[in-house]
């Protein structure tokens, strides 16, 4: 009984141990040139055409991480 208690446990551990080190990589850190790529759609209003032609970064992520183009 001890042993199956101790395995559930050391399997609980593992899981909790995977859980956060997924919430560290859900989030997505922009480089400086696609910061100023952003900033730079968000002033000339080209966010739909000039972004997705340079494809340097997605509309959605200058949206998350910076609240520009949204």
């Amino acid at each position: 009984m001890k042993k199956m208690v101790l395995i559930l446990f050391l399997i609980l551990i593992l899981i909790a141990g995977c859980k956060q080190e997924d919430k560290g990589t859900s989030t997505t850190k922009l480089s400086e040139l696609q910061v100023e790529a952003c900033n730079s759609a968000d002033a000339a209003k080209t966010c739909d055409t000039r972004l997705a032609e340079v494809g340097i970064v997605l509309k959605e992520d200058c949206c998350r991480e910076l609240g520009k183009c949204c």
